[in-house]
């Protein structure tokens, strides 16, 4: 149940989960980074609703990141290493 503080609306982290559609872990690291306003009360966290809203207002990337690059094949830690394996391999056949 939202309280009022002042002109401000206060919700608690379930709350602030059903009206933004982030999870409980990501509400609680913005809040930690003061990326949200909020007040801490012992172990729980409670959420300006105008903070919030505005957090959500702003544009965000979404999604997964993308793959990441495949090493080179001429970089020097490529060549090391398959020239190691290379050494293996003819010492192991031996």
């Amino acid at each position: 149940m939202p309280q009022r503080t002042g002109d401000r609306v206060l919700l608690s982290t379930s709350e602030a989960i059903k009206q933004s559609g982030l999870s409980r872990v990501h509400i609680q690291r913005l809040l930690r980074n003061s990326q949200l306003d909020g007040v801490k009360l012992g172990h729980d966290w409670l959420v300006f609703e105008d903070s919030l809203l505005a957090y959500i207002a702003q544009p965000h990337k979404t999604g997964p990141k993308g793959p990441r690059k495949k090493p080179s094949t001429d970089s020097p830690a490529t060549s090391i290493n398959q020239d190691a394996a290379s050494q293996s391999n003819k010492s192991s056949t031996r």
